[in-house]
């Protein structure tokens, strides 16, 4: 289980209502590991809500998708950019999660891949604005 705590006061909050029940189910003497840590900002925060705001609706919308089908486009997009090859049955495994808070790709890779879907979307006619703050 993971619940989020706050420290105020110098106090530990914790949501024990969620906790007890969620420890209810176990017998008595269980032992648990209990990990604390600290909640890391992420930069890609910023370029995810870029990337799916601003770069991803305008060039699916001149494609032809309808707004559901925007992470279809997204999940194309990066089996062509990461040169993804289907298994023997055709089912395109193993894509990577760009966006996503346990990502592995790279800050670096992500810009990269960001600029590489404007590349894409220019070719088509679409003009993506820059971030806000980057001229």
């Amino acid at each position: 289980m993971r619940f989020r705590a706050r420290k105020t006061d110098g106090k530990l909050d914790i949501q024990w209502d969620k906790l007890n029940l969620y420890v209810s189910r176990f017998k008595d003497n269980t032992f648990f590991d209990v990990e604390i840590k600290r909640v890391q900002k992420t930069v890609s925060g910023p370029m995810r809500a870029y990337y799916f705001s601003t770069v991803l609706p305008p060039f699916a919308e001149i494609l032809g998708y309808d707004k559901d089908e925007h992470p279809l486009l997204h999940r194309q997009l990066k089996i062509v950019y990461f040169g993804i090859e289907p298994d023997k049955r055709g089912i395109y495994r193993k894509v990577p999660s760009v966006f996503g808070n346990k990502s592995k790709v790279s800050i670096s890779d992500k810009q990269k891949f960001i600029e590489w879907v404007k590349r894409k979307a220019a070719i088509e006619g679409v003009y993506i604005p820059e971030p806000r703050g980057k001229s």
